[in-house]
């Protein structure tokens, strides 16, 4: 099962040392989002316990976990996030795909907040070029 959704609300912020990337169908009463928060330092606790890396959170879905991300693809208005089919939390749900319209948020932002999100991992970031982009 797939999830999709276009998101009207889009942000990526710092706040107590715990990086937070957001996109969502509604910036009141969400009925679908996508939050990505990762810690800027772990501690042995979080390294036992596999929470040395990113949390994922799908709204709407019950879905939520400790990575899983194998690759993001990123191109003007569209994220599309493929995940792992050997976690507990992501098995059975291969894609997310979310769409904006523009002006919400560049690709330059998104791809720089998912960036520091990512450091560190193996999740592949691809990027495409938007229409009417020099092939």
């Amino acid at each position: 099962m797939s999830l999709k959704f276009h998101a009207n609300t889009y942000s990526a912020y710092t706040e107590d040392d715990v990086q937070i990337l957001g996109f969502a169908d509604d910036g009141q009463q969400p009925e679908h989002y996508l939050l990505l928060q990762r810690a800027e330092c772990f501690d042995e606790q979080d390294r036992q316990l596999g929470m040395d890396t990113y949390y994922v959170e799908l709204g709407g879905q019950g879905v939520a976990g400790y990575g899983g991300i194998e690759q993001l693809q990123l191109a003007p208005g569209r994220l599309t996030l493929r995940f792992s089919s050997t976690l507990d939390w992501c098995r059975g749900l291969p894609s997310l795909d979310i769409s904006w319209d523009a002006g919400l948020a560049s690709v330059e932002e998104v791809r720089a907040a998912l960036g520091e999100m990512l450091l560190g991992t193996d999740t592949h970031i691809q990027l495409q070029p938007g229409p009417g982009a020099p092939q």
